[in-house]
């Protein structure tokens, strides 16, 4: 029997938490107010909590509201407990379950006991991410959790530490956890918890604090950036004889810094870079020097990446200042086992500028797939990222850029373009616009939800900013009129009487020349070259255009093509052989409209052989891996190189 009227629940913890963030004031000055000291959290019915007890994490972050109530037919005490019915991912009301319990007055002192404890079991021996206390949904400074707690199918104790019980004098947040499926394999499964409260058992010993993780981390930085000291921890020994590790917040440790004119770092733990020199951090907890340093030594002033300036109305920004960025789960993956990349989670900031900086690199993945929505950047035609590289460049060093669409589906692509280390600069930034026809193999591009940066560990220290997608808008070329032309010659435009086009098309496809059927808008001159690929025709069905002569790249090597589509998003290939075949290369460009004329650009910098005499282009529309001809009819026409 469900006691809790769900509905109900999200209205009131908004009005609670716009309550609480008038009520609680955290200042250096001491608190003369007593709180009464409540142990009890839930004991068959909530104590002292607010109304509708549990308030949910955000729906919009993928948060199921409604997987929570109580079990009167359940209980490790009493007559009743916590129920929580963990949703597959693929709930339409949310993937994951997850919450607080708010004390319903302005707080409890919770100095006179040493932990939270509370009994709790499983419908399977699954994995529950996050139990805790402290978070309040306003600043959450005390804040203490512990991840990872495996469930049994009996009840079990769970027993969370206090990392300073003095610090706790007026504490809203009683009791927090999160749970999902990702031990489960996506299934779902039902938590019981009770008996939920403070105690002051006595038995919480050997406390050893930490900061960095325990280790002694040395970085470098530079004026104006700011860092914040991660990896918080505290480990005690329980009466059990096992350890048990808890995340506190920053506001239990007190920091220091060993030099305040290079580096200063606040209460939250936030270092911030002053002048060139260098600083180590440590910190204590509850009078308990804390295992583990940061030391940072400034190299200087920062020299940031060049703003862009492309309109925003024609980009996709993954990460740039300049742009309102689209979610992203991550910066970096950490792709276990093989993955050595350290930094980008989270970025850094120097001078008010957010930028990534990536160590030990061998590879490293943006992922936009996971909690939110991947990135359909069918629309766009570039890809853009400024590189600064912080160290020696030798030869054969490179940074491949990877573009993942639908990943984890088993519609999933990729394409790959590489930056050789001859285009890179040791300390210095270079822009990168590179088409995304480039990206060979990514025919689909409505999904994409990884870009990966992969060096294999030849350049392992980068700083990386201003990733985004974007369009190209391009001033349309001249309309092309080779009447007078004496050979098949670039530009081509189809215009001539007298000259023979050489052409044909294979596995399927059927071009000839025609009266221009759409003569408006870009193009309307008089003929056009139509293709028809047939029903069942092979996705690489094809249009050869054989020249009377090579075409010139000496001085350009951006091929412009018009054409028109039935259908939009759909990429077109064009690809460039020798005369009589051979030599292959090639590039994809999207059409963005669908019937209209539109100009694609197809930039060829990257891949031609200027040793080669290129005299042959080949046209394919609709190039999808294994997509077969429908029927449909397409068009093209000024076939020319752009003159800049």
């Amino acid at each position: 029997m469900r006691r809790l009227n769900l509905n109900k629940i999200a209205a009131l913890g908004l009005l609670l938490i716009t309550a609480a963030s008038c009520e609680r004031d955290f200042t250096n000055e001491v608190v003369d107010a007593t709180f009464p000291n409540i142990a009890e959290v839930y004991t068959d019915n909530p104590v002292n909590l607010t109304d509708q007890f549990f308030i949910s994490f955000s729906p919009t972050e993928g948060a199921n509201p409604n997987a929570f109530g109580t079990d009167d037919n359940e209980a490790y005490e009493g007559q009743s407990s916590i129920r929580i019915d963990v949703p597959a991912p693929n709930d339409p009301d949310g993937g994951f379950v997850g919450g607080i319990f708010l004390d319903r007055g302005a707080g409890r002192d919770l100095t006179g006991f040493d932990a939270l404890t509370f009994w709790v079991k499983g419908s399977t021996t699954a994995v529950v991410d996050v139990f805790g206390f402290g978070t309040d949904f306003v600043q959450d400074r005390y804040a203490a959790d512990i991840n990872g707690v495996t469930l049994s199918t009996d009840w079990k104790q769970v027993i969370i530490p206090i990392p300073d019980p003095s610090k706790l004098v007026q504490e809203r947040g009683m009791f927090k956890f999160a749970a999902g499926t990702a031990s489960t394999g996506g299934l779902g499964y039902t938590i019981w918890i009770d008996e939920i409260r403070f105690e002051n058992l006595g038995t919480v010993a050997q406390p050893r604090p930490a900061i960095v993780g325990g280790q002694d981390i040395v970085e470098q930085t530079f004026n104006g950036s700011s860092r914040t000291v991660n990896g918080l921890q505290q480990t005690w020994n329980l009466a059990n004889g096992q350890d048990v590790t808890v995340l506190p917040a920053p506001g239990y440790f007190d920091f220091s810094s060993s030099n305040v004119l290079s580096a200063e770092v606040d209460e939250a733990g936030v270092v911030s870079i002053l002048t060139s020199g260098t600083a180590t951090i440590t910190a204590e907890l509850a009078g308990l020097e804390a295992e583990g340093s940061l030391t940072l030594e400034s190299l200087g002033d920062f020299t940031q990446a060049p703003t862009p300036d492309e309109d925003p109305a024609n980009v996709i920004s993954i990460f740039s200042d300049a742009y309102q960025n689209v979610p992203v789960d991550y910066y970096n993956g950490f792709f276990a086992p093989f993955q050595t990349t350290l930094g980008g989670a989270p970025p850094i900031d120097i001078s008010g500028n957010q930028v990534i900086n990536y160590t030990e690199l061998n590879f490293v993945g943006i992922g936009t797939f996971l909690n939110v929505n991947p990135i359909d950047i069918t629309q766009m035609t570039h890809l853009h990222v400024d590189i600064n590289v912080q160290e020696a460049i030798d030869a054969g060093d490179f940074i491949r850029l990877e573009i993942l669409n639908g990943v984890q589906t088993s519609n999933e692509i990729s394409g790959s373009r590489t930056i050789s280390g001859n285009d890179l600069t040791n300390n210095a930034w270079e822009s990168f616009d590179i088409p995304l026809g480039e990206f060979a193999g990514l025919s689909a591009r409505d999904q994409v939800g990884l870009l990966f940066f992969i060096s294999d560990a030849t350049i392992s220290n980068i700083y990386v900013d201003n990733i985004y997608y974007y369009k190209e808008v391009l001033d349309p070329t001249p309309n092309v009129d080779d009447s007078g032309a004496t050979e098949v010659a670039l530009p081509v435009g189809f215009e001539s009487t007298t000259l023979t086009y050489n052409f044909f098309g294979f596995e399927g496809a059927f071009p000839s020349i025609i009266p221009n059927p759409d003569a408006t808008g870009i193009n309307p001159t008089g003929t056009v070259m139509a293709t028809e690929k047939s029903v069942g025709a092979q996705f690489f069905a094809g249009n050869v255009l054989d020249l009377d002569a090579p075409m010139d790249l000496s001085t350009t090597q951006k091929l412009r093509i018009k054409v028109w589509s039935p259908k939009a998003n759909i990429p077109i290939r064009v690809a460039l052989e020798t005369a009589g075949g051979g030599n292959q290369i090639f590039i994809d460009a999207n059409v963005t409209t669908a019937n209209t004329w539109e100009e694609l650009e197809f930039d060829f910098a990257g891949n031609y052989n200027p040793a080669l005499d290129y005299q042959r282009v080949i046209v394919f529309f609709e190039f999808i891996d294994g997509l077969a001809g429908d029927g449909s009819t397409y068009y093209f026409d000024d076939i020319q190189l752009l003159n800049e």
